[in-house]
Order: C-alpha cells, then structure tokens, then sequence
C-alpha cells in the first residue's frame, strides 16, 4: 500500500533532476510491486526533525517484522566501493569520489529509530496492531537502490556493501526476500 508518493518538485541542476528522476523510477518498482499489498506500506520522500536534526528518507518500506530503508543514487557510470568502504564513480573518463550512501541511510536510520523509540508508546498500539514496548526486537535493513544503467564493480567491494546495493529493477526482488514476504498481493 503506497501511504505517501513522491513529492512533485520543480528542479533546475542536471544532477538534482537525475536524482529525482532515480526517486521516481524507485517509485515505480514499489508501487507496481506493493500497492495492493496488504502488509507492505511504503512511504516515498519522507521527511522529519527529531532533536534539532532533519532526515529525508528517498523510500520507507513498514512491513510487519519491521522497516526498510531506501536510498535512491542516479549513477550513470561505474561505481566502486574499496574494502574501507569508500565511494568512488566514474564520471566520463574521470573517476571521483562520493560519500557514501549506505553511511547516509545508517545515519537517518538512526535517527528515525530515536524518533520511534521517544514515541513508541502513541505509535505501537497504532502500528499494524503490534503490542509490544519498543521497536527494538523488529527488522531493519537498508537498501542502496542505484541507477539501472550503472556499472557495479562487485569483486573488490565488501560482502556487506554489495549485499545492500542493487540497480533499480531488481530492487522488489531482494525486498521481497528480505523481508520474506510471498508476492501475493493480500488485502
């Protein structure tokens, strides 16, 4: 079920337009994939403040064993991550650095889970009819969704980061498997 789509903006930077661009294609696969979807909520472009500090998520999958958070990178290259975990594209024949997008979700997870915690009291008897007294015993993943025509250099890059990185059209597949959902659509 898609609680809240993207939110239309008007942009002018070539780069900003190619990352709303990856947000809308990201969108797409989880509206086609979980609209009618009776466990799966998804929220695209979600934005809050907690404690003096702002998170804008890209995509925020709440099924019932927990919570998965989507990041959206238009990359048009290739993309390598070394064994320190840090990011590198080409951009044309030039290669350059950029920061890391599992680092980013990790910390808007965090605070998201700081932000439920202080509140988890009002949501829990909310939230998917779960009772219970913290947010601690659910599932949290993060996902890097990149964009379909990047190049992945998968052999030098960490099991971890490659684990959380995936082009775009196959991003329902390892949701699914990751929260080990059927694909039936259920209402």
């Amino acid at each position: 079920m898609i609680l809240k789509d993207i939110t239309p903006q008007q942009l002018t930077s070539v780069t900003a337009k190619a990352g709303y661009k990856q947000e809308q294609d990201v969108a797409f696969f989880l509206r086609r994939a979980f609209k009618d979807h009776g466990q799966v909520y998804v929220i695209n472009d979600y934005k809050f403040s907690f404690n003096g500090e702002t998170a804008q998520i890209d995509h925020l999958i709440v099924y019932p064993c927990g919570f998965i958070l989507i990041e959206s990178k238009s990359i048009k290259g290739e993309v390598n991550v070394n064994e320190l975990g840090e990011w590198s594209r080409s951009v044309g024949k030039q290669w350059t650095g950029m920061p890391s997008p599992i680092k980013q979700v990790e910390l808007q997870q965090k605070l998201l889970k700081e932000m439920l915690h202080e509140h988890r009291e009002s949501i829990l008897s909310k939230l998917l009819g779960i009772r219970q007294q913290s947010f601690g015993m659910r599932c949290w993943d993060n996902v890097c969704a990149v964009s379909s025509s990047a190049i992945i250099e998968r052999n030098s890059m960490p099991s971890s980061v490659s684990k959380q990185l995936v082009k775009t059209e196959f991003l329902t597949d390892k949701l699914l498997k990751v929260m080990k959902l059927k694909n039936v659509m259920s209402k």
